[in-house]
């Protein structure tokens, strides 16, 4: 008896240890790289543990900026010239849902509970949106030609880049409230919140420098020039590393957060704008609009690996994780 069992347990064993890897490899895979083009009127998506192009999403002409959901199952495109917003599950990406809404939407957040936070740029507000319905359920007044949005979930907070008035407007999610708003450079552009939402970075294109602000507070922690028109700014996940994407000098300024000194400056492609790093902090990835391919850096030392060829007219940028 004990003779017979012997292959089926062993096979059993086998079958086991095969089902194992399997589980670990596909939940393990390697987040996607989702980037809107303005001019073709479509979304690549990237397999970040190849960074080659696996798909491509035909949507409408002129995306601008692209969000995940906090939990990577849900994309936002905004189309600031028609007025809309386009939902797409990675998983159905040929049947995008669209949201119709008044002004030109822009920046873009999005909230554990489905609601939309969305600039706009011509009309000076941020318009709170149910991301299911596509109701607004509250328009609330910014400054001037606001920019990029950003979310702190920590503080219950959503802050805007305002532009024109160089200044950011910290918005309370809850109470869908103005809770303040400081002046920083000149024609802020991008933000990021670090992983602990304690700190606020703010890159200012008109006056070539970074913004450190209290999250809490809006007290300004310091100024760091960092080059030429920063058009985009990330953050390490252990929030050790800042990295700045200066737009006219085709570079990517790394700094030390504790004391916001330099401790890198990379050469990329023309015009980098929009930045994105790997949830595990490995690489981080920029959007060259003017030379059409994207930068991968090393997310610890900011050295440029190597460039991905994927077309004029790139500019907006996501990860999410793969399905």
């Amino acid at each position: 008896m004990t003779v017979a069992r012997q292959p089926i347990a062993a096979g059993a064993a086998i079958f086991a240890a095969l089902f194992a890897t399997l589980f670990v490899v596909n939940a393990a895979a390697a987040p996607r790289l989702y980037v809107t083009n303005q001019e073709a009127g479509r979304v690549v998506v990237i397999d970040t543990a190849t960074d080659e192009t696996v798909e491509t999403i035909s949507v409408a002409r002129g995306p601008a900026i692209i969000a995940a959901a906090p939990n990577g199952r849900t994309l936002y495109v905004t189309y600031p010239e028609i007025g809309r917003i386009d939902v797409l599950d990675p998983s159905m990406p040929d049947a995008p849902r669209t949201i119709t809404i008044a002004g030109t939407p822009f920046g873009i957040a999005a909230s554990d509970d489905g609601r939309l936070f969305v600039s706009d740029w011509n009309r000076n507000l941020v318009s709170v949106v149910d991301s299911a319905t596509g109701k607004v359920l509250a328009e609330i007044e910014v400054g001037r030609a606001p920019a990029h949005v950003a979310f702190a979930p920590q503080l219950s907070r959503v802050f805007v880049a305002n532009r024109e008035d160089d200044s950011v407007t910290a918005i309370d999610t809850d109470a869908l409230k103005v809770v303040g708003t400081v002046k920083v450079g000149k024609a802020p552009f991008a933000l990021a919140v670090s992983p602990a939402g304690k700190r606020l970075y703010v890159a200012n294109v008109r006056s070539g420098d970074v913004s450190v602000l209290d999250a809490a507070s809006l007290e300004t922690l310091g100024t760091v020039r960092t080059g030429a028109m920063p058009y985009g700014v990330a953050v390490s996940p252990d929030g050790e590393r800042v990295f700045v994407a200066n737009q006219q000098s085709g570079t990517v300024k790394v700094l030390d957060a504790a004391s916001l000194d330099p401790v890198q400056r990379t050469k990329v492609g023309k015009y980098p704008e929009s930045m994105g790093m790997l949830p595990d902090g490995g690489r981080l990835y920029v959007v060259n609009w003017m030379s059409g391919d994207i930068s991968v850096l090393d997310g610890q030392t900011g050295e440029e690996l190597k460039r991905i060829a994927v077309g004029e007219g790139i500019r907006g940028l996501a990860i999410a994780a793969a399905e």
